[in-house]
């Protein structure tokens, strides 16, 4: 019986190792695709600027990674009056609190046939306050003012060089876009 009940701890203790892990994994991006649509039908592009314009050079090199990946998916940019999908984006940053803690903890318990009793507390001690920040962004495509494909992300700022923050977006956009369909085999 006390060996069963050691299985059964050890189980139990590796689904909630198992819980924790995946509550610390990446979370990819968020993708909506209108699938009453016929992608194919779509030929050609334009990227428009956001409304809110806050940094005209990092908005343009958004706009043209926008463009370098739709073209890769057998697309081509044109006017906009001309174009069958029209391609809006709104960058925006996000600064979180996470603040670290030092956590103690003292206690006693015991384990038996008849269950478990623990008895403890926990000490929380702030080390220091911290920050992150990450860089957002939504891509919409729309079709005669229908959304047919939405996607949104975002990637923690690491350094304030903005070589780096481009680079960083640039993964962030073709990550967005990997799902949106291919039209080269048309």
């Amino acid at each position: 019986m006390d060996r069963r009940w050691q299985q059964i701890q050890r189980i139990f203790c590796f689904f909630i190792l198992c819980l924790g892990l995946s509550g610390c994994a990446a979370s990819g991006p968020t993708v909506s695709l209108d699938k009453s649509q016929d992608f194919k039908e779509f030929d050609s592009f334009f990227v428009k600027s956001p409304l809110n314009s806050v940094n005209p050079t990092l908005e343009n090199s958004i706009a043209q990674d926008i463009t370098s990946a739709l073209s890769e998916k057998g697309l081509s940019s044109t006017t906009e009056n001309l174009a069958d999908v029209v391609v809006s984006f709104f960058p925006y940053t996000e600064t979180k609190e996470g603040g670290a803690q030092l956590n103690i903890g003292l206690g006693t318990g015991t384990f038996g046939r008849s269950g478990a009793i623990m008895l403890g507390g926990v000490l929380s001690v702030p080390v220091g306050e911290q920050f992150t920040d990450y860089q957002n962004l939504q891509i919409e495509v729309i079709n005669k003012s229908t959304v047919i494909y939405s996607a949104s992300g975002s990637i923690e700022i690491e350094s304030n060089d903005v070589i780096a923050v481009q680079q960083a977006l640039n993964q962030l956009v073709l990550s967005l876009l990997d799902s949106y369909p291919s039209i080269k085999d048309k």
